[in-house]
């Protein structure tokens, strides 16, 4: 009796299962329920009629593309925002308050400006000029001349107000660049006799104005300034007329404290009378007045020539 057709197992072992057709082994064979195609082996013996093995698998179908997937749900709002929301959301808010700060401080540099301006006492005002005031509308130093004295307001949001007397500065100079020397833009240097009454420039960009405890250097800068040759031509009487103002004072105020050197120093300004013929010896005083002399000179009330030439009159009477 012979086997029907059905898949059996492979008498070759080279495979699960091979299809027997009721005749001969086939070509079909079956590996962990693949089927694939694998000539037989010669020689292999009939199968014995046995129940038929179940039959195979059938082959998978092709499988259906997936349907798409859902479209998202609307999100809907919870009233909190991601971290990126809030950082976007304070860096806008950061942005207006800088715009409003600048705005205020635009403002409040303008109503100083014209307060200078209509000010009957103001010879002179100006602002520095230096890289980004045109862009943001503000001025890091703002200046002020009168008849007396030089104002100086630097800083940005806080001010810083500061006063230098004329009759302190000794010598005035002027910087440019190659950058602003077309622009008739400068610097207008004012060395001082006294470090005391000097500016410190290092809070000038500064928000609130203030600086560290420091030390001046003697003198004043200012900055970036438009026509810086015009204001030194400005500077140098109202300078000379302060000094000599100043110099006044203090004479006048040493003699007050000392009201002898009034009849000394009229004693000595007054035309000798013809001298006789010089003592053997220097009169007792004259060590005295001399050091009198060099008192006044110390204390600025004498310069250096009219003290030489005083000097001279006493050692040749």
């Amino acid at each position: 009796m012979s086997t029907e057709a059905s898949w059996l197992s492979d008498p070759s072992a080279m495979h699960d299962l091979r299809y027997w057709d009721g005749a001969a082994w086939t070509e079909h064979v079956i590996d962990a329920g693949a089927q694939s195609v694998d000539p037989p082996p010669p020689g292999l013996p009939a199968p014995l009629a046995a129940p038929a093995a179940p039959p195979p698998p059938p082959p998978p179908a092709a499988a259906s593309p997936p349907d798409a997937p859902p479209a998202p749900a609307a999100q809907q709002p919870t009233g909190k925002l991601s971290w990126k929301d809030r950082l976007k959301q304070a860096a806008e808010q950061g942005k207006a308050v800088a715009e409003q700060a600048k705005g205020a401080v635009a403002e409040q540099q303008s109503k100083r400006a014209q307060q200078w301006a209509e000010d009957p006492n103001t010879i002179w005002w100006g602002e520095s000029k230096g890289a980004g005031t045109s862009a943001t509308g503000m001025s890091k130093a703002r200046y002020r001349i009168t008849k007396d004295r030089i104002s100086i307001d630097t800083g940005l949001l806080g001010v810083r107000s500061e006063q230098v007397p004329l009759w302190a500065v000794k010598d005035i100079d002027v910087r440019q660049s190659l950058l602003y020397r077309g622009q008739d833009v400068g610097d207008v240097i004012l060395q001082l006799e006294d470090p005391a009454y000097g500016v410190d420039p290092s809070g000038a960009m500064s928000m609130s104005g203030m600086t560290e405890a420091g030390t001046t250097s003697g003198e004043v800068l200012l900055d970036n300034i438009e026509g810086p040759y015009r204001v030194q031509e400005l500077l140098m009487p109202l300078v000379s007329e302060a000094r000599a103002k100043k110099l006044r004072e203090r004479q006048t105020q040493y003699l007050n404290v000392n009201p002898g050197y009034g009849a000394a120093m009229a004693g000595m300004a007054a035309p000798a009378p013809a001298a006789p013929p010089p003592p053997a010896g220097p009169p007792a005083d004259l060590s005295d007045q001399l050091r009198k002399l060099a008192a006044l000179r110390d204390d600025g009330v004498l310069s250096e020539e009219e003290f030489a030439a005083q000097k001279a009159r006493l050692l040749s009477g």
